[in-house]
């Protein structure tokens, strides 16, 4: 009688092994030929292709229904950006010019900064509408 081995799984994990060995081996040899590279070559240029035409019909598709394409939002983002940026420019210079003006105010005991800061109420317009008058 033969032995059963102890690792049922040993003999899987061997022949997984040799099998991945000589595949590896099989496909190093056929991508190492010219007519591999000529022919990954050229997949590579009509996928590419492919992609470009597909952008192409999706970007008039989009302008047809009024919609922006992935290149208008992207450009819309890089703006948005800028903006955010020079927002950011605008708003530490103000806060600069108010602790400038702050440190001058309490020297000569005006408001602090923070009270200074507050918006002022804004009046109400005056009621001219007047409620209907009452039944006969």
């Amino acid at each position: 009688m033969a032995e059963k081995p102890s690792d049922p799984l040993g003999v899987w994990r061997d022949l997984l092994s040799q099998w991945e060995t000589s595949a590896n081996a099989i496909a190093n040899k056929a991508m190492a030929t010219d007519q591999f590279s000529g022919s990954m070559n050229q997949v590579m240029n009509v996928t590419l292709q492919a992609q470009q035409q597909l952008g192409e019909i999706m970007a008039r598709y989009l302008a047809t229904l009024n919609l922006p394409s992935r290149t208008d939002l992207a450009s819309l983002g890089e703006q948005l950006a800028a903006i955010e940026a020079r927002l950011g420019q605008i708003a530490g210079i103000l806060e600069r010019q108010a602790a400038a003006q702050g440190t001058t105010r309490r020297r000569q005991g005006a408001r602090t900064p923070q009270a200074a800061k507050a918006p002022a109420p804004i009046p109400m317009p005056p009621r001219t509408k007047r409620p209907p008058p009452e039944g006969p």
